[in-house]
């Protein structure tokens, strides 16, 4: 596989997206869509978006909200997309291939290849579990593990489907007015999420915050990366499944 990477310094998802990808007249597949924020900005760049998400909570608001031009959405994983074989241009993972159970890697790639064309990409962005940001989350919602394990997953599934990765290193600036803004972002969320709100508000949490945010007036830089995997090697899928 021949690797290429790119360091942007400070910047934004979308920013990262548009220096990368023109996805105008494509047909994606914006998989772990959250409330599909990603998928309406797909949409505004000129794609055709499917956005896939499993979390039924999610999925209850997915359904209730207003209608996104050129943007459907389904209730389902990453391993089983309703879409006819080979007729996918590009399939995201936006901060979400590490919610994914580790089981359940060899199922969504293989999947990839079943409904990628030829020339289809994965583009997955991660936040990168390091600085101040993570210091403060993981005493209560700690993901090296399960981040680790896509980036392997990423690694070693990629490695065997595509021919070209290009990962892309940048930070985003992330603003907070005050403790109890960052507290109320993370005990609001309703959809992957293995902690309670006492656990977000404990005191040792609390008491990091203030320590390592202070100092900046609140401001972060979240450590972020991108693994743009395309060129999909000759390869038959034994999954023909519609």
């Amino acid at each position: 596989m021949n690797h290429q990477h790119h360091n942007l310094g400070l910047c934004t998802d979308l920013k990262v997206l548009d220096q990368f990808l023109n996805v105008e007249g494509q047909f994606l597949i914006d998989a772990g869509c959250g409330n599909m924020h990603l998928s309406r900005e797909l949409a505004n760049r000129g794609a055709s978006v499917l956005a896939v998400d499993p979390d039924p909570v999610q999925a209850e608001k997915n359904n209730r909200a207003e209608a996104i031009a050129n943007v459907e959405f389904a209730q389902t994983g990453a391993d089983q997309i309703p879409v006819e074989p080979r007729s996918v241009d590009g399939v995201l993972f936006p901060y979400s291939l590490h919610h994914i159970p580790a089981e359940l890697y060899p199922a969504v790639f293989e999947e990839m290849v079943r409904i990628l064309k030829s020339d289809g990409y994965i583009y997955a962005i991660e936040p990168v579990a390091q600085g101040k940001l993570n210091e403060v989350m993981r005493l209560f919602h700690d993901e090296h593990a399960v981040r680790r394990a896509a980036k392997t997953a990423l690694d070693t599934h990629g490695a065997q489907l595509f021919q070209q990765c290009d990962e892309i290193t940048y930070r985003i600036p992330v603003q907070y007015s005050s403790w109890e803004d960052y507290a109320e972002r993370y005990a609001n969320k309703s959809y992957n999420t293995n902690y309670t709100e006492a656990q977000v508000r404990a005191q040792t949490v609390q008491k990091r915050f203030i320590e390592l945010g202070e100092p900046t007036g609140f401001a972060f830089e979240l450590p972020m990366k991108v693994t743009w995997l395309r060129q999909l090697r000759k390869t038959s899928s034994k999954n023909t499944r519609v």
